[in-house]
């Protein structure tokens, strides 16, 4: 058992030095106008970095927005502009009726959304900012909140006028009042102008759903436990045995700029097997004891439904996360029969329990995501496992390890 624990941390450490670098083929444009090629440490980023890891060979370099035009990896394409960035307090608690406009000189890295007439960047900090780019002309599109004195927000909507005097040159094209500062929206309306004059164009939407799906496999320690210890199981102690789980996962991302909230669902094997030895006492004045021999195995098919909260905040490369949710096991085999062999008695007893076909459980776990990899230790409790017992238990920590292919 220690062996077998002792191996799954190193497991686990390994993974951990490993899986922090992501570093994929792309290139960059540095700031004099020369093309480099060689791995970016692609991060997957939420928030806009604010500096890239760059490798050529064996020279590994960090490039700040200062130092480069843009970069691409992952098919993704930054820009790096110094320019304005509308820093206004956005944070409810901390404005006021007279809270400042605010702006800030900055040097940013900002992805490419569009490409044409009108260029479409996004900045994202703890909001998104939208920048668009036509000739010589590169601005914020600004929209933010004020606090009135009555203290109600009032959305004070710059970039309809922005993109309407951007838009003046298409006669079939225009900002309405009813648009949102969001990226597909604003996507959709700049790309009908980069498009003007085609009477056959027409703006495919995006799927908003984003998901990913992969693998995981887990190693636990499982705990069979009995409400009441009495008959047959009088002077059971339950101990921890090892168990194994393996499957497949897919994952929804509730719509988030940060993907906290997520919705997973896990399609999985799961395995444990084990023996027991107790005795105790049935004659006192004899001092009898009656000698016990449990064999329990279960396999089973389970479907978990879980629900995910990632701690992420500044686009680490450690995101944390906690996750519940109710466990589902369909029964593939599985019996769990006693010896009983009693002191002075010649006739040995042997018992037989049926356990039942569904399992239900909830589990609770914690992790964190690391690149594609995710390292996390589940708690898993299910109860009514054997037919004859409403209370029965089977308990388990498991340690897990997934890896996602999107």
């Amino acid at each position: 058992m220690r062996i077998k624990i002792s191996f799954l941390g190193l497991f686990f450490i390994s993974v951990l030095m490993h899986a922090q670098n992501n570093f994929i083929p792309g290139s960059v444009i540095t700031a004099e106008g020369t093309t480099r090629n060689g791995e970016i440490n692609f991060q997957d980023w939420k928030r806009s970095p604010k500096q890239i890891e760059f490798r050529n060979g064996n020279e590994t370099m960090i490039y700040t927005p200062d130092l480069l035009q843009e970069f691409t990896v992952n098919q993704e394409t930054y820009i790096s502009r110094y320019t304005s960035l509308d820093v206004t307090e956005q944070n409810l608690d901390k404005m006021h009726a007279d809270t400042p406009v605010e702006f800030m000189d900055v040097h940013i890295f900002m992805k490419q959304i569009v490409r044409g007439t009108i260029n479409f960047f996004e900045y994202f900090d703890s909001r998104s900012h939208y920048f668009v780019e036509k000739g010589d002309d590169f601005r914020e599109l600004n929209y933010r909140q004020m606090l009135t004195k009555d203290s109600k927000l009032r959305p004070q909507k710059n970039f309809i006028g922005q993109l309407n005097l951007l838009f003046s040159d298409c006669k079939s094209v225009k900002a309405s009042n009813s648009l949102d500062y969001k990226r597909e929206e604003l996507m959709e309306v700049i790309e009908k102008y980069n498009h003007c004059g085609e009477t056959d164009y027409k703006f495919k939407k995006k799927n908003k759903i984003k998901s990913d799906y992969g693998v995981f496999v887990g190693v636990g320690l499982t705990q069979l436990k009995f409400e009441r210890t009495t008959g047959v199981f009088e002077g059971f102690e339950p101990e921890h045995t090892v168990s194994y789980n393996v499957g497949g996962f897919y994952e929804i991302f509730i719509n988030d700029q940060l993907k906290k909230w997520s919705v997973l669902g896990e399609l999985g094997y799961f395995s444990v097997e084990d023996s027991y030895e107790y005795s105790y006492v049935y004659s006192a004045a004899l001092d009898y004891k009656s000698h016990q021999n449990l064999k329990f195995d279960l396999s089973t098919i389970y479907l978990n439904l879980m629900v995910r909260y990632r701690f992420n905040t500044n686009n680490q490369k450690i995101v944390p996360f906690l996750e519940a949710g109710p466990s589902f096991n369909y029964s593939l085999s599985g019996s769990m029969e006693v010896d009983q062999h009693k002191d002075n008695v010649e006739v040995d007893n042997y018992y037989v329990f049926e356990l039942r076909d569904v399992i239900y459980g909830l589990q609770l776990g914690v992790g964190v995501d690391i690149a594609k990899f995710n390292v996390g230790i589940r708690y898993v409790t299910n109860s009514k496992v054997l037919n004859f017992a409403d209370r029965t238990g089977l308990n388990s920590f498991n340690a897990r390890v997934s890896y996602s292919f999107n």
